[in-house]
């Protein structure tokens, strides 16, 4: 028997996650590489993960310097999960930890769950080098 996927619902949260990430995609993600990529030169001690062609990038770091991009989300830790700082998602991020991990094999990786998209890469463990991101 096999049971029917259950939907993901969003809603407002109560109260704002911390800020420990921020992500983009598409066509937001040029601004965000390029703002992260003047705070790193700055000094600021950011890592990153990016999707396959650069299709979508998430930057983790202290609030205070994370880079900013119209468009970007910021997001925080819920469950192991980051999620948008301002929604939460139902059935909560606990109890989607484990399939997301399952189903994007990445066992020990970074997951993000947006609306209606999920990232999933490995987890940065070292400062950003700016080289690197520039190119």
């Amino acid at each position: 028997m096999s049971v029917p996927p259950l939907p993901l619902r969003w809603r407002r949260r109560d109260a704002p996650l911390p800020a420990a990430a921020v992500a983009a995609s598409a066509a937001v993600v040029a601004e965000l590489r390029a703002d992260t990529l003047l705070r790193v030169t700055a000094g600021a001690q950011l890592r990153a993960c990016a999707g396959r062609e650069q299709s979508w990038l998430i930057v983790l770091g202290d609030p205070a310097d994370l880079p900013w991009a119209d468009g970007a989300v910021y997001l925080g830790w819920d469950g192991g999960v980051l999620v948008p700082t301002l929604a939460e998602p139902w059935p909560c991020a606990d109890l989607l930890r484990e399939p997301l991990r399952h189903h994007t094999d990445q066992p020990a990786g970074l997951i993000a769950l947006l609306p209606g998209l999920v990232l999933a890469g490995p987890l940065p463990r070292e400062p950003l080098d700016p080289a690197r991101l520039a190119s």
